[in-house]
């Protein structure tokens, strides 16, 4: 009957963007809000909701031997189907020790055993937010993928909490839900209570999404939002340097480069960015300074040693290429083409004996390398 009013209070509304959804439970919140249009204001929820009355009974210790060491926390087991076997559910007052102690073994590898402790806080009726956001964690530990997504929406639904959110935005990215992940952490901007920091990290993060995404207008905006909460940022420099750089926008995207290694010297994803733009403009010279320094700083930089051995040969400059790539192989997966490149330097720098090795490599790799077959018999010649 409350239902069947509730409809007739949304067919008569007088707002467009205004929306009643009778649920026959508060879980089937988190789904209307995972598909809720963002055009929409406000949204009403009417829900029947029966708690179990239980006795407050303290359960006892229990703890597996791994996990003794990392904290001593009481556990309810767990049965088939999701009952307590000899306890019922604790009391208000031990639920944010409880929630800490699941968290501690969570970390320490105990899944299982948080996973009861977060069941327990559940079944309270209290804290349903944190609960759901710790058994969305859990899920997430054992590659439960969209068990973990459904967990966090449930989180979020029964209250908006920053775990919750971040959460859920983290495992949509990775299934490469990029358009879910920056509707969800929209929705944590409206409904946290959020520090500049942290406002400016959401922001940063919906850019990130917007980006991948292709929709560049979007992405921009969302990049210029966080660094006006957090100028100094350089890696939303960097990260809006290259949106500029992919659409072809030179001297923007050189800018913000720019400001990225002012505000941090040791981003070496925008030492690369700012080498790129230098290729663009064919300063090579100040290009291959570039993208050496990203290597010092990150020494399996794929994108850096490509273009750097690349400007080496074009400007003339060996030593700096030769030195890198030298490392370079040591600790990176290469190919034959990238071990001739070495193989020429060492040539060049006067290394005859060095090109030789690096040559009968590539000859070892691959037997018919013609050009590492050329450079044995120059050296033997000479």
């Amino acid at each position: 009957m409350m239902f069947e009013q509730l409809g007739k209070i949304s067919q008569n509304s007088t707002s467009d963007n205004t929306r009643f959804f009778p649920v026959a439970s508060l879980e089937d919140v988190a789904i209307h809000l995972q598909d809720s249009d963002e055009e929409c204001t406000y949204e009403y929820y009417l829900a029947q909701i029966r708690t179990p009355k239980m006795k407050a009974v303290t359960p006892p210790p229990f703890m597996s031997a791994p996990a003794q060491e990392a904290v001593s926390a009481p556990s309810i087991p767990e049965t088939g189907t999701g009952a307590v076997a000899g306890a019922s559910a604790p009391e208000k007052e031990d639920i944010p020790y409880l929630a800490e102690n699941a968290q501690i073994l969570l970390s320490a590898g105990e899944v299982a055993l948080a996973r009861n402790i977060f069941r327990a806080i559940l079944r309270t009726g209290e804290a349903s937010d944190i609960a759901y956001a710790g058994l969305a964690a859990c899920s997430d530990r054992e590659g439960l993928v969209d068990q973990a997504i459904q967990f966090a929406w449930d989180s979020v639904a029964f209250a908006p909490n920053k775990q919750g959110y971040q959460l859920l935005a983290q495992l949509l990215v990775q299934q490469g839900r990029d358009q879910e992940a920056a509707q969800a952490l929209s929705r944590a901007l409206r409904s946290l209570d959020l520090g500049v920091q942290e406002k400016a990290e959401y922001q940063k993060m919906i850019g990130n999404c917007m980006s991948r995404l292709g929709q560049v207008a979007d992405a921009e905006r969302a990049y210029k939002k966080a660094l006006e909460l957090s100028p100094a940022s350089d890696e939303v420099q960097a990260n809006l340097g290259s949106l500029y750089l992919e659409q072809g926008q030179v001297s923007d995207a050189k800018r913000c480069y720019q400001d990225a290694v002012a505000a941090n010297p040791e981003n070496d994803k925008a030492w690369v960015g700012l080498g790129l733009c230098h290729v663009s403009e064919g300063t090579k010279e100040a290009a291959h300074d570039a993208f050496a320094r990203s290597l010092e700083l990150n020494l399996r930089n794929s994108t850096a040693i490509f273009h750097l051995v690349k400007c080496a040969y074009e400007v003339k400059k060996y030593a700096t290429a030769e030195k890198l790539l030298s490392s370079y192989v040591d600790v990176a997966p290469v190919s034959p083409s990238l071990l001739y490149s070495l193989a020429g330097l060492q040539f060049h720098v006067g290394k005859k004996n060095e090109a030789a090795i690096t040559a009968r490599r590539i000859l070892q790799i691959k037997g018919d390398h013609q050009g590492a077959k050329d450079l044995m018999n120059r050296i033997e010649a000479e």
